[in-house]
This record gives structure tokens, C-alpha cells and sequence, in this order.
């Protein structure tokens, strides 16, 4: 629903960019098992990053790029870790997409 309204409101050819933490990572699997304890996500749905993929491409988008980040756990992180291309190695992910419709 979300996803359809943007394509409706985001002019033909327009960029939607979302980020995320993907729900496959490790720290996505965290969150999804402190769900329910925790004030600030309690209500989250965590997606993969193949379901915001598919999800996209149902609303009318053409992904034009993927990046990602915190590929290593945040408690061994001593500095800010660049962003990446691609996805599926990454906790945090972003993906931008074009409104085809």
C-alpha cells in the first residue's frame, strides 16, 4: 500500500530512496528476536533485502542501485565503516528505485 501510493505521488522517472536494516543480517535477526521488548521497534516489520526488491518491482519500480553498510558487528566497530555496493553482506541497507509507472 505504502509502496503504491509513492508510484502514484513520484512523478514518472522520479527516484525513491529507502534504507533499512535487512531482516536476513544478523543484526536484522537480533532486532526481529527483541522485538516485542523493545519500545522503539516493537511494532517494526523487518523485510529482507529480496523482499523490499520484490515488493518494489510489484509497485511499478526499476531498482537502479543497491548499497550497504555495517558489514561487521557494531560492538567490533572502531570506526564508520564507507558504504558498499550491492546488498545481502550488509546490516543496513539502501536501495533506490525508479518509478516506471
Amino acid at each position: 500500500m505504502l509502496l503504491a501510493q509513492a508510484s502514484r505521488v513520484l512523478r514518472p522517472g522520479g527516484t525513491l530512496a529507502i534504507g533499512f536494516i535487512d531482516r536476513d543480517s544478523e543484526l536484522g535477526r537480533e532486532y526481529e528476536a527483541r522485538r516485542a521488548e523493545s519500545v522503539f521497534y516493537r511494532d517494526a516489520r523487518f523485510h529482507s533485502a529480496a523482499d523490499v526488491q520484490r515488493l518494489l518491482q510489484a509497485a511499478g519500480f526499476a531498482i537502479t542501485a543497491w548499497a550497504q553498510r555495517l558489514t561487521h558487528r557494531t560492538a567490533d566497530m572502531r570506526e564508520i565503516e564507507p558504504a558498499q555496493p550491492g546488498r545481502g553482506t550488509g546490516a543496513f541497507a539502501v536501495v533506490a528505485a525508479r518509478n516506471d509507472r
